[in-house]
């Protein structure tokens, strides 16, 4: 095992392969390099069109405290009742009842 050769091995498997064989190996890297490198152009291209404004509103802000806790801050008014919420963590069992359960019968 001392004399394997990687490169020798190589070159071998790939005089003893067909012909459609050889051409793959030959064809296929060049095409995959000038693949990614079209899809790298046009990423960059089409990153330095794109408008950078953000042209809408804030909705929602995320802080972290010193005590690490998390806290999102809305910044719109709420519509209704019942606003949109984001669950952190689950807090008390009892106020996630409904949603282990049928929803409770009308009286």
């Amino acid at each position: 095992m001392n004399d394997y050769n990687f490169w020798a091995h190589l070159l071998d498997t790939f005089r003893a392969s067909p012909d459609w064989i050889k051409a793959l190996w030959l064809l296929v890297p060049p095409a995959f390099v000038l693949g990614l490198m079209a899809l790298t152009l046009r990423f960059r291209i089409d990153s330095k069109r794109v408008n950078r404004v953000l042209d809408g509103e804030l909705v929602y802000s995320v802080h972290r405290d010193a005590q690490n806790r998390v806290h999102i801050i809305s910044h719109v008014k709420q519509v209704g009742d019942n606003p949109a919420l984001l669950f952190l963590d689950q807090g008390p069992s009892e106020a996630f009842e409904y949603a282990e359960s049928d929803p409770p019968a009308k009286r």
